[in-house]
């Protein structure tokens, strides 16, 4: 396992990246607040649908360069080969122009296509030909951060992010305010390029040796990144085909009420509790890639990090578990409070997905793009087999059991992938650590049921006392520090 030092680094990282989500989610509350007073329903849904399309299509023309970028230069920076850094850093710049320039050209193209599948008329083909924009800034903008993270610049990447979650802020609500719904498709733009500059700005502190390449020599030197970086398209391209015929099947056999209450649910487990996935990856992807290819330090870096993600997690689950009918309330409305019947079950596979994606993530520095997209495709059919059958036998919470079996699923695929081809597996401390915090959920669920008002409260008070003590011993421990001083510490620092 790793020592105090290597806990230490994991949990400021986290602990970093953990309050830029927060941030960036509270601006996007924010955000949607001005928009559903200023726009109503119809102007939320056009912002959607365009967001939507930029996302996809950036994912696409982008190639997954944002990805494997970071696995590159980091492997770079491992070797402290100078010149290497140069040109890994001096490409990766070079590529994400012709992969902007990509995004747009395909915006362009299909505008007329991307209006009437997503609007059901033409009406918005000239919309998408000035979004075309906000794709190409987009593009260039993950590029940017990739370069931060792999140079493991993590300060740079987080005052670029939430400076850009600013910059959407500050031009979206003028032009919301003073033009309506035509404001919208400005508001998308400015406000990309305003976070381009911004990513660009902080990219820029990075001092290298720029290298003249020819297009062809580029794409030849990258041509292991594009490899990968198709892969990771393409994982999210399956990704978004799974859900989107998930939710098609739910429409069709129960409603569209049926769809809402499963993505309300869904987005809860992913948006908020990917919080903390997020700030893991965003260090622990350019550590590993650095030493991708000693199989001793991956070993102590997976369980290390994934058992300072499930101790993190802990009292989180506990209490959001219990009070998820609250949250639910406040979040949407009252009609979402039966979403819990897919939370209580839902929660369990997201706690999984939390240590497994450690994991998961060696194939991407290790760079074996076939064996990734093999297994990312084997697991998505699972998936899709999985959820619809669930559905069909216990409906709403049958499609929580389903995204349960879903993390359980990876969780054992990515150890018999790792064990098989690399001699790397989780600890036993690491499984026994997730079953605990597996049994301290289902505790909660049991204590939110219970009738009695007072009784349950003072139940839930005491287990969430156990183990945020549990959480903040056991860290302090591996960490040899005292915990709260340091959390102080950090918020002043900031």
């Amino acid at each position: 396992m790793a020592d105090a030092s290597g806990y230490r680094t994991i949990f400021k990282s986290t602990f970093l990246f953990g309050f830029v989500q927060v941030f960036n989610i509270a601006v996007k509350v924010g955000l949607n607040k001005v928009v559903a007073i200023l726009l109503g329903p119809v102007g939320m849904g056009i912002i959607s649908l365009y967001n939507t399309t930029i996302q996809l299509i950036s994912v696409g023309a982008g190639l997954g360069i944002n990805q494997s970028a970071v696995r590159d230069i980091s492997e770079s920076r491992g070797f402290d080969d100078k010149d290497k850094i140069d040109t890994t850093i001096s490409f990766v710049k070079q590529i994400i122009r012709y992969t902007s320039l990509l995004g747009i050209i395909i915006t362009v193209a299909l505008s007329p296509f991307l209006s009437e599948w997503t609007f059901g008329n033409k009406d918005y083909t000239w919309g998408y030909v000035i979004v075309s924009l906000a794709v190409g800034a987009t593009i260039q903008t993950n590029g940017y951060r990739a370069i931060n993270t792999g140079m493991r610049q993590l300060r740079n990447v987080a005052y670029s992010t939430i400076l850009g979650a600013v910059a959407g802020l500050i031009c979206g609500v003028p032009l919301y305010f003073f033009l309506g719904d035509d404001g919208i498709v400005p508001s998308l733009v400015t406000s990309s390029i305003a976070t381009l500059l911004i990513s660009k700005y902080y990219a820029e502190k990075i001092k290298y040796q720029r290298k003249n390449l020819s297009i062809r020599e580029a794409f030849g030197r990258s041509s292991n990144m594009i490899k990968m970086g198709v892969s990771l398209m393409l994982m999210s391209f399956m990704l978004s085909a799974v859900q989107l015929i998930i939710s098609s099947y739910i429409s069709s056999h129960g409603g569209v009420k049926i769809v809402g209450l499963y993505q309300a649910g869904a987005t809860i487990v992913t948006s908020y509790f990917g919080i903390i996935i997020t700030a893991m990856s965003t260090d622990y992807y350019p550590r590993i890639s650095s030493f991708h290819n000693d199989n001793v330090k991956l070993n102590d870096a997976v369980n290390s990090q994934s058992e300072v993600g499930l101790l993190m997690a802990l009292p989180l689950a506990v209490v959001f578990i219990f009070l998820a009918p609250v949250f639910l309330r406040f979040l949407y409305s009252e009609q979402f409070t039966v979403a819990t019947d897919y939370l209580d079950y839902a929660i369990f596979g997201t706690i999984t997905i939390i240590a497994s994606n450690s994991m998961g993530m060696i194939l991407l520095a290790k760079q074996k793009s076939k064996l990734f997209l093999w297994s990312s495709l084997m697991s998505n059919f699972i998936i899709l087999i999985v959820n619809i059958i669930a559905y069909n036998l216990l409906g709403l919470k049958g499609l929580g059991m389903a995204y349960m079996i879903n993390g359980i699923m990876q969780f054992s695929l990515n150890d018999l992938i790792m064990w098989h081809f690399y001699k790397i597996r989780f600890s036993g401390t690491t499984v026994l650590l997730l079953f605990s915090v597996f049994i301290c959920i289902g505790l909660s669920i049991y204590f939110r049921s219970i009738a009695f008002l007072l009784i349950k409260r003072i139940l839930a008070g005491l287990l969430f006392f156990m183990v945020s003590t549990y959480s903040i011993y056991r860290l302090n421990k591996i960490m040899d520090l005292d915990l709260t001083h340091r959390i102080i510490a950090l918020i002043r620092k900031w």
